[in-house]
This record gives structure tokens, C-alpha cells and sequence, in this order.
């Protein structure tokens, strides 16, 4: 029985572990800035040492974003379940809707990533190349139930991912200020909500 559960619980321990320095990296990160903070800072803080921190992250910025943040074929998936049901602009809405309810679950650690990331330039092309790769991923979706098909419903599936990225990341740089009291979720409802795209 113990074999078993062995390498469960070292995974729980593990993780549990990873959160809690990187919520020490975050914090920092947030207070003095992301190129300010070396890991000789964050291995002080944390009191372990600089080897312990690299068997747990690679860098400075797998701190801020590691393997937390959804990868492409996550987001497809999220996606998929959703279009069979709705329009593409409603699918794209409801799938950013459930990233948003996830990161309320967790809202001081993607809080206070969302405004490392929005302050350092070269975390934010980080986060931009993200979103490359979620466009690739979700636009052969969105044009295989776009009529007719072809140059213009690529176009269009390009320009409405687009739209529902931009509209996640108004939402989530909101909700990353410290003076509002909404949810990520609720900001992702109204802006979303300023946008419509008809039906072809």
C-alpha cells in the first residue's frame, strides 16, 4: 500500500511546494520589480538554497509563468466543448469565461502575475507568444464552422480570436488593479459584452 501511494504524495508535496515559492517570487516580483529581484532575493526569502530553487524552476520567468498558465491544446480543448452548441464568438466567450473562473479560484498568485507581467516588457512578449500559439490552435476551429469557408471566413476567425484575446486581457489587467472588488469572471461578462459579431 505504501508503494502505491508513495509517488502520489511526493507529487502532492512537490507541487505544494513549487506554489508556495513561487507565491514568494510573485510577491516580490510585485513589490520591488521583476528585474530588481534576483534569485539570490527569492531564495532568501524564502529560506532554502539557490540549488533547492532550481530543481523546482528553470529561470526567473518559469517562476511567473510555469505550468500553470493553459497551454494551446488546453484552450482548443475548452474550445471544442463549447461549439457545438454555440455560435463561434459565444463558444470563444465561454471558454474564456472558464479561464477567467479558474483564475478566480487562485486570485492572489494571478493577480499579482497579471501585473509582473503587464510591467515588464519582456514578460509581456512572453505572454504575446502564448497567445500566437493559441490563435494557431483555435482558428482551423472557428473556420470549419464559418460559411462560406475560405479567404474571408480565415479572416474572420483571425479577427474574432483576436478580438476575444484583447478582450480577456482588458478584463484580467482590471481585475489585476487592487481597487476593483469584481471578479475576473464578471469583467470577462462585460467586456465580452461590449463586442458582437453576426452571424454570416
Amino acid at each position: 500500500m505504501r508503494e502505491s501511494t508513495a509517488p502520489g504524495l511526493r507529487m502532492k508535496t512537490r507541487r505544494a511546494v513549487t506554489e508556495a515559492l513561487a507565491d514568494t517570487a510573485l510577491d516580490l516580483f510585485d513589490r520591488a520589480g521583476f528585474d530588481q529581484v534576483t534569485v539570490a532575493d527569492i531564495v532568501a526569502a524564502a529560506g532554502i538554497s539557490q540549488r533547492s530553487f532550481f530543481r523546482y524552476f528553470s529561470s526567473k520567468e518559469d517562476v511567473v509563468f510555469g505550468d500553470r498558465i493553459p497551454s494551446a491544446e488546453e484552450v482548443r480543448g475548452e474550445l471544442l466543448r463549447h461549439l457545438d452548441d454555440l455560435p463561434p464568438w459565444d463558444a470563444l466567450r465561454a471558454t474564456f469565461r472558464t479561464a477567467a473562473h479558474q483564475l478566480d479560484a487562485d486570485q492572489g498568485h494571478w493577480k499579482r502575475a497579471a501585473r509582473v507581467i503587464c510591467r515588464n516588457p519582456g514578460l509581456r512578449a512572453r505572454y504575446l507568444e502564448k497567445h500566437l500559439a493559441w490563435t494557431d490552435a483555435l482558428a482551423p476551429e472557428i473556420v470549419s464552422r464559418t460559411t462560406p469557408e475560405g479567404p474571408e471566413a480565415e479572416l474572420r476567425a483571425h479577427t474574432m480570436i483576436n478580438t476575444a484575446l484583447g478582450c480577456f486581457d482588458v478584463a484580467l489587467m482590471r481585475w489585476s488593479d487592487n481597487d476593483t472588488d469584481h471578479s475576473l469572471t464578471a469583467l470577462v461578462d462585460d467586456v465580452f459584452g461590449f463586442v458582437h459579431f453576426p452571424r454570416p
